[in-house]
């Protein structure tokens, strides 16, 4: 998985105050420390080529496809919008779709239904294409695209059950190819328009930080909450100022429990020898905090519809504030979402079935919204 080091916001900072009497004389020392939260680190799409690896990694610990999973799975936003698209593609069904393909049960719209999503979500689709023994196809079928990894030339793709351990070996098929003889199995690998190496590039890619922003957002409430709601403090220090060893030590300590959104809202525990030793806490103003979420996440949302081209909120189900909203509004950002994006998607995966099975007409019923306002 590619990483990429990016610091778009200053971190927030904790001070920690020291005093100390000199040599008797009631003299005050005091010192200054300044904690920084680290850096932000933002997994990058990269590919890389090792030596001795038949597969190119998708990603640079070969596991990107996952990452974009965990996106999806954990940020609302993204997987409405991932599910929207997937549903607005398949349309109204698959005309044409209905035949049986495989030994599960599964009809080619139930196949393209799966293909559409990782469409959506990875940029791109895998489909296992299974020949009889005399070299006609006897069964499609989705194929998982986390688990595969392709060849340099893109003439293989290799299949792995889990791609972070090495206790298995993987199974290598050649990519489809109609024309090749003694066939058995094989898989179709479909990149995309944006691929411009060897892996696709899903179309959200400039919002990834977005995405991951939103998801860290959640779980610095989520933690706020389940901790009371604390504020950012300074905390001073009453009992002298140590040596720059010293406070080293305490300050990796402070900011390892302390700082990033799973430590949201923790209580600090201190233990004195006396109340004039005693570390004392004081609270900062939120400086209207709460405001700045809102702002922030307004922010967030916005850039992941640009990021995926979505014209309106209400395609996602998201009401608009304070205003009125009429089932015209909601028809009228469907066509213009349709014509810009859906309608070439549906193209795309046409086209790619027809590559397949060329004597299969296949058509999508669009997506249609009733007339009636009720």
């Amino acid at each position: 998985m590619g990483v990429g080091e990016v610091n778009n916001s200053s971190p927030p900072t904790f001070f920690l105050f020291s005093d100390i009497n000199m040599e008797k004389k009631i003299k005050k020392k005091t010192d200054l420390s300044i904690i920084q939260v680290t850096n932000v680190t933002s997994t990058r799409f990269a590919e890389a080529y090792n030596s001795g690896k038949k597969w190119v990694s998708y990603g640079q610990d070969n596991r990107y496809p996952d990452y974009l999973y965990g996106l999806y799975t954990d940020a609302p936003t993204q997987q409405a919008i991932i599910d929207a698209k997937t549903a607005f593609t398949m349309g109204d069904g698959v005309i044409g779709g209905e035949t049986i393909t495989n030994a599960t049960g599964e009809t080619i719209e139930d196949v393209l239904h799966k293909c559409v999503f990782d469409l959506h979500l990875f940029g791109g689709f895998a489909i296992q294409v299974v020949y009889n023994l005399g070299g006609e196809i006897a069964g499609l079928y989705w194929a998982d695209f986390t688990k595969l990894r392709i060849s340099r030339d893109g003439k293989k793709i290799y299949w792995r059950d889990d791609w972070a351990g090495y206790q298995s070996d993987e199974i290598e098929y050649d990519a489809f190819n109609p024309n090749m003889t003694e066939k058995t199995t094989q898989i179709y690998y479909y990149r995309g328009f944006s691929c411009r190496s060897v892996y696709p590039v899903p179309c959200y890619i400039s919002a990834i930080d977005a995405i991951q922003t939103e998801i860290e957002v959640q779980h610095y409430h989520l933690n706020n909450i389940n901790n009371g709601f604390a504020a950012n403090t300074i905390i001073n220090f009453n009992g002298g100022v140590p040596d720059e060893e010293e406070k080293k030590k305490l300050e990796e300590k402070i900011n390892k429990k302390f700082n990033g959104a799973d430590n949201a809202g923790k209580t600090l525990i201190s233990w004195n020898e006396n109340k004039d030793c005693a570390v004392t806490i004081a609270k900062i103003e939120d400086d209207n905090i709460d405001k700045k979420f809102l702002q922030l996440a307004k922010d967030t949302q916005e850039s992941i519809f640009v990021a995926h081209r979505v014209t309106s909120g209400t395609l996602l189900g998201r009401l608009p504030t304070n205003t009125g909203f009429t089932k015209n509004e909601y028809r009228e950002a469907f066509e213009v979402f349709n014509k810009t994006v859906i309608q070439p998607y549906q193209k795309m995966i046409l086209a790619v079935m027809k590559k397949i099975l060329p004597s299969v007409e296949l058509s999508i019923s669009p997506f249609t919204i009733p007339n009636n306002e009720g």
